[in-house]
């Protein structure tokens, strides 16, 4: 029970964090008085995501630390099973865009779809650096916390389904839309975070989860310009 509290408290902590870090960044800063606007948007956006980041990984800092040298062991094999995780993940949530866009004909509702970032075919640039560092970053944010953190809570399975349902909640957190809209949506987000979920309780190593995403958000992109 003790260790359940404390890792309810942590994800929770994550959590907020995450979600009011942005906001609760520029009124700090105004606080002190320092004046933002004349700093590029991008260049703001990445520091505080470093600073977020920073705060996810004291909260868990114990078990990335571990992870991560546990991965550095067999680096070779380890890099080519998240290479593999990768494209099975890729193909998993093209699958599940096309069910769920074809879902949302079905019953009438509108459909965002995916949006990719393609880092290939942008001119080399300061913000073309912040952006593949921003794709790092948010990665292991995201994944530490509706990963790790929500798979703290439960030994059993139904920890796949916890990771992808509450980062479903996270996403369409901020919407105030009908229902339908928000569930058909959510298929992808529930699907792409169900199938992180499953790869770290596979290999009980949050560092397969956090890398194979991290490709998914550099490599997706260039892979749909390519074969779709």
């Amino acid at each position: 029970m003790k260790n359940f509290l404390g890792n309810l408290i942590k994800l929770i902590l994550s959590i907020l964090i995450l979600l009011f870090g942005e906001e609760y960044f520029y009124k700090f800063m105004n606080f002190l008085g320092i004046n933002l606007s004349k700093i590029s948007s991008n260049i703001v956006s990445l520091i505080i995501y470093v600073v977020i980041a920073g705060c996810i990984f004291i909260v868990y800092k114990d078990e990335l630390q571990s992870a991560f040298i546990k991965y550095k062991n067999k680096l070779g094999s380890n890099l080519l099973y998240t290479v593999i995780s990768f494209l099975v993940l890729f193909i998993a949530i093209m699958i599940s865009n096309y069910i769920a866009k074809y879902i949302a004909g079905l019953v009438s509702v509108g459909y965002k779809g995916l949006s990719f970032i393609n880092i290939f075919n942008r001119t080399f640039s300061l913000d073309l650096i912040i952006t593949i560092i921003k794709s790092i970053i948010i990665p292991f944010v995201k994944v530490t916390i509706f990963v790790l953190g929500v798979n703290n809570l439960v030994n059993s399975k139904s920890g796949i389904f916890l990771s992808g349902l509450v980062y479903s909640l996270y996403i369409f957190y901020p919407f105030k839309a009908a229902l339908l809209y928000m569930v058909v949506n959510a298929i992808v987000s529930f699907v792409l975070f169900s199938i992180l979920a499953y790869i770290y309780k596979k290999n009980n190593n949050i560092a397969f989860s956090i890398l194979t995403y991290i490709l998914y958000v550099l490599f997706a992109g260039l892979l749909t310009v390519k074969f779709m």
